[in-house]
């Protein structure tokens, strides 16, 4: 089991960081092997031919060793039982049937509904999928020969699948989208909820529904499947959340506190573009892949579509992330509502009650393994329930293959541009067929309920790894303690306290361009840009390293921070980027991040969690922030001050041989809104009475 993480003067008066010294975290149960470092090691230079040659036998060592990067399937075979072998492009023998229905709510408005019926079908269970990105899509003249099913880009490998294992499938554009009427006045608003509850019982009327009826959403089509499961509706059996949010705030509206505009500005432009059926209008090059192959949202006839777009007002998320700071304010932009009220976490115990199971799938490049760790353990019915984590971008569109010359490509797990039948395609069709047929979770199976992926692994060690519960077992909470004096022990990454004081200097102003990367941010809206973290490690950013590592190093869920500061300005912001850095290569790889804003750093205790709050806070971490406006306290200018906050979950080995590093900046100007100056000055304080340090949920493997 996980050892006990301790977070030192938690308790009482956690929330007065800036009292004074606090106790040292907890001893892990055992101690990091680290590699001894000879004497004058590492002062061999790149002309030196000694650092030459034993830099030619790190590197054929490694190639020896490499890295199990590939996400590809686990057992073939488990696609075969589920998925014809004729694949899903194929045009079939007897097509399915489409009709687009008018269902008018119980308020008047009228909803846009696709059913999708099998050939010769009876009745039949079905999957419920809503929309805000068009269930149906009309495509450009010249293409139509080419349609051989209802054109849905980003769903159609999953609905092809559906209907040839005998699922019907109805599709809603929720209220104010698509060819449905309305307003879009916020995400997953009141109204679109109740909106499902009223389709599903219109389905219950139907001559072809058997009376199960399985949600299915990827990204915001999850979050309302998941509004949907806490209904508590009766017909709902099950629910298949793929890259959904959880907790908007945490996950991904302001990550720490810190609000994150270059998703919010994108998706809003996106938003606006699809609402108004101007897709030119879309970010590019979206904008001008849209139009090159559709034409707009399909729907019962041309003019019904105009009479429907021209009744949709969609509110401005770009205006209303930078009328926010806190939690709990209410922006103008979303009338009184706050951005909570768009969180499924705050239906969780609704969820639990259910009863329903769910299978919950995340990448850790992306903001939903943190939101379905959260909704596994928090929502999620005991018996039945999955939870799938793997080395992916948002949608599973790409592998980040983080490690050594990190080369992302696109999955091969799910292979939305690869040719080929998709594992993940096939995991959700079974998990749906299982509770259809009323077939009972096994214990075996319970214990195997969680399935992730640790990235960079080598060869000898699997990458895919299950678990009953989260976190998994054998994982320790391993401590690091920062020194940035210039020798040993006082310097670097260690595991014992640093017995003098010395402070390393942040830069708050982002010098030069901001960063221009790829990052999971960036192909969060632009899924086919691969991910690319090289150009950060250029950027200077100060760090502190570990020695090698004697051993690999296998860190699973959810590492945190506890830092002291100084800082020169009341508001500050502080990113920490976890690296792997190769000092034989000279090379760091990106692992993860974590950003928090000063002013949101009372703490809490875990366990004193109480209502929504408590499904919010990661299982692996021993703290909360309410990141509310009466918590809030901006930072006395050159007075220390303690924050602890978390980096996003990862699951990651680090190789033998490699060192651990921690980069730290002041800012990140491209994906965040920050309110620091730039002649702000930000100190890192370490030593006797502010022992900065890094927890890290990690085993050594063999």
């Amino acid at each position: 089991m996980m050892a006990k993480l301790g977070l030192g003067a938690l308790g009482e008066e956690c929330g007065d960081a800036a009292k004074g010294g606090h106790e040292p975290a907890e001893e892990a149960s055992s101690a990091i092997p680290f590699a001894v470092v000879e004497p004058g090691a590492e002062r061999l230079g790149v002309c030196d031919p000694q650092a030459a040659l034993r830099r030619m036998g790190h590197l054929r060592a490694l190639r020896a060793r490499g890295a199990k990067n590939h996400d590809g399937h686990w057992d073939k075979a488990e696609v075969d039982e589920v998925m014809p072998k004729e694949g899903l492009f194929a045009r079939p023998q007897e097509e399915p049937s489409c009709v687009t229905h008018m269902v008018t709510m119980s308020d008047g408005c009228e909803i846009a509904v696709d059913v999708i019926l099998p050939p010769k079908s009876g009745k039949v269970p079905c999957v419920f999928h809503q929309t805000r990105y068009y269930r149906q899509w009309r495509l450009r003249k010249m293409l139509r020969p080419l349609e051989t099913f209802p054109m849905d880009p980003i769903n159609l490998a999953f609905k092809k699948a559906m209907i040839s294992r005998g699922f019907a499938i109805v599709s809603m554009d929720v209220r104010g989208t698509g060819a449905s009427f309305g307003q879009w006045t916020s995400p997953c608003q009141v109204k679109e909820r109740e909106d499902s509850v009223e389709v599903i019982d219109w389905m219950e009327r139907q001559p072809w529904y058997n009376g199960n009826v399985f949600c299915f959403g990827i990204s915001y089509d999850a979050m309302a499947a998941m509004f949907t499961v806490s209904k508590k509706h009766s017909s709902v059996k099950g629910c298949a959340s793929l890259f959904s949010y959880f907790d908007v705030w945490s996950d991904l509206g302001a990550p720490g506190g810190v609000l994150l505009h270059y998703f919010f500005d994108n998706w809003n432009q996106l938003l606006h573009a699809l609402d108004s059926g101007r897709l030119i209008e879309a970010p590019q090059p979206l904008g001008a892949s849209f139009v090159a192959g559709f034409k707009g949202v399909k729907g019962v006839s041309k003019g019904l579509v105009k009479k429907a777009v021209a009744t949709h007002d969609t509110v401005d998320l770009a205006a209303c992330l930078r009328e926010m700071g806190h939690r709990d304010d209410t922006p103008p932009t979303l009338r009184g509502r706050k951005m909570d009220d768009c969180s499924p976490y705050t239906r969780a115990r609704e969820m639990r009650e259910s009863g329903v199971p769910l299978f919950l799938v995340a990448g850790w490049l992306d903001g939903s393994a943190r939101a379905s760790i959260n909704a596994f353990c928090h929502a999620a019915a005991v018996g039945g329930s999955r939870l799938l984590i793997g080395p992916w971008t948002h949608g599973g569109v790409q592998n980040a293959c983080l490690g050594p010359g990190q080369r992302s490509d696109f999955s091969s797990f799910h292979k939305v541009v690869k040719v080929g039948r998709s594992k993940l395609v096939a995991e959700v069709i079974r998990f749906f067929l299982d509770l259809a047929s009323d077939s009972p979770c096994s214990p075996e199976r319970q214990d195997k309920a969680i399935t992730y992926f640790t990235m960079n692994a080598p060869r000898a060690i699997p990458s895919w790894r299950t678990a009953g519960s989260w976190p998994p077992e054998g994982l320790e909470d391993r401590t690091l303690y920062f020194g940035f004096g210039d020798g040993e022990p006082e310097g670097g990454l260690s595991q014992s306290p640093p017995r003098r004081a010395s402070e390393l200097e942040v830069q708050a102003g982002q010098e030069g361009d901001p960063l221009k990367i790829n990052s999971r941010y960036h192909t969060m809206i632009f899924v086919g840009d691969l991910l690319n973290y090289k150009r950060l490690t250029r950027c200077g950013h100060p760090f502190v390293d570990s020695r090698p590592l004697d051993c690999h190093l296998e860190v699973t869920g959810t590492p945190y921070v506890d830092l002291w500061i100084v800082s020169s300005h009341p508001e500050t912001d502080i990113i920490v980027y976890l690296q792997d850095y190769d000092p034989t290569t000279g090379s760091a790889n990106y692992v993860s991040e974590g950003v928090f804003r000063a002013r949101h750093r009372k703490l809490y205790p875990a366990s004193s969690g109480e209502g929504h709050y408590k499904s919010s806070i990661p299982p692996d971490i021993p703290f909360f922030h309410t990141f509310d406006k009466a918590d809030a306290e901006l930072l006395e200018p050159g007075k220390p001050a303690r924050m602890v906050f978390e980096i996003m979950p990862t699951s990651y080995c680090f190789q033998r041989g490699s060192c651990i590093r921690v980069a730290f900046s002041g800012s990140d100007e491209r994906h965040y809104l920050h309110n620091t100056e730039e002649s702000t000055r930000i100190k890192v304080l370490c030593g006797p009475e502010h022992k900065s340090s890094i927890h890290l949920p990690a085993r050594a493997l063999q």
